[in-house]
């Protein structure tokens, strides 16, 4: 199949989505999930980044670990792919939509931080009086 027309089945699939909340199909998930992930080895750049994105965002409503409020913004991004999908030369912007897609996901944890070692061995301190 066709770039532009997997994008627009994405596009359509996210939009009919949005008349099944607040209960959101586990397996339409994954399908939709699927897509994105598929799409998003056809495609590069701008339009490949978006489509990482939606997969990220998607595997998290099908976990149950996103708000439903946000399903919208999911719906706009589809849209978002599947114009640029359709045309390339018109993919500005798509940076905006991989950051709307991204506030969704939870954050990434903080690298541990490091035990600090003294810098002076500790058969050199001595307790004063």
């Amino acid at each position: 199949m066709h770039v532009a027309a997997r994008a627009q089945l994405i596009d359509a699939e996210a939009t009919a989505l949005v008349a099944t909340l607040p209960a959101l199909p586990p397996a339409r998930l994954a399908a939709l999930e699927a897509e994105a992930q598929a799409l998003a080895a056809a495609l590069d750049g701008a339009a490949a980044a978006v489509a990482t994105a939606l997969a990220a965002v998607i595997a998290e409503y099908r976990a149950g670990r996103a708000a439903l409020e946000g399903w919208g913004v999911v719906a706009a991004a589809a849209h978002a792919l599947a114009r640029a999908a359709a045309a390339p030369a018109s993919a500005g912007g798509l940076a905006a939509v991989v950051f709307e897609l991204e506030t969704l996901l939870p954050p990434r944890a903080a690298a541990p931080a490091r035990t600090a070692s003294p810098d002076v061995p500790l058969t050199a301190l001595v307790r004063r009086p």
